[in-house]
């Protein structure tokens, strides 16, 4: 037990020195070196079971703290892999690059490109909403989850955006509210740190 624990205590420390635009990519990385790592001697396949558990909860939780805290600064993107609708429509699979919220500072995009030959109002099938991102708050609920809402106002349309970031865990679903025309569009996935000053957001 002891050297599992020290094996998660210098990943965790990794984790944290890690920047942000490898993040995404280290997190399946540090469940491979859990499984791979030695089993300690006369560890039985229900200890094993259980202590792997336990060390896959540390980390998520570091991945919570991490996605916390570029919610707080500002910077970040929920990588979207699930869209559903007010209609029912609800999809699975999806590019997680075509369908995201992203925030940069007081500016954010929203996009969701759907599987459908229909062009959309972005030409992928889906919404794009570039804005300004005001009236930020962030707080908790009684199970822990991290309750995040703010309005995203933009030349084509204004919409109230929530976000839950589930205790424990970089998973997050997100509500997006337009309020002119269209209905709500919900979003499920990753949430994690990300900063790229190149990008042109124009509201």
């Amino acid at each position: 037990m002891k050297k599992s624990y020290l094996l998660l205590t210098i990943i965790m420390a990794a984790v944290i020195m890690l920047p942000n635009s490898v993040l995404a990519q280290s997190y399946d990385d540090i469940y491979v070196i859990e499984e791979t790592a030695p089993i300690p001697a006369n560890e039985t396949k229900k200890e094993r079971k259980e202590r792997i558990k336990k060390d896959h909860e540390i980390v998520d939780s570091v991945f919570h703290l991490k996605a916390l805290r570029a919610i707080q600064d500002g910077y970040f993107v929920l990588q979207a892999t699930e869209v559903s609708n007010m209609y029912g429509r609800y999809e699975l699979g999806l590019n997680d690059n075509a369908n995201f919220l992203l925030s940069q500072g007081d500016k954010g995009i929203f996009q969701v490109s759907y599987n459908t030959t229909a062009p959309g109002f972005n030409g992928l099938g889906g919404i794009t909403l570039h804005g300004r991102i005001s009236n930020l708050k962030i707080k908790s609920d009684k199970k822990g989850n991290a309750i995040v809402t703010y309005n995203m106002v933009g030349r084509s349309m204004h919409a109230y955006v929530t976000i839950t970031l589930y205790n424990g865990s970089d998973q997050a679903y997100a509500s997006i509210d337009p309020t002119l025309g269209r209905g709500r569009i919900n979003l499920r996935g990753r949430l994690v740190p990300y900063r790229n000053d190149d990008i042109n957001i124009e509201p």
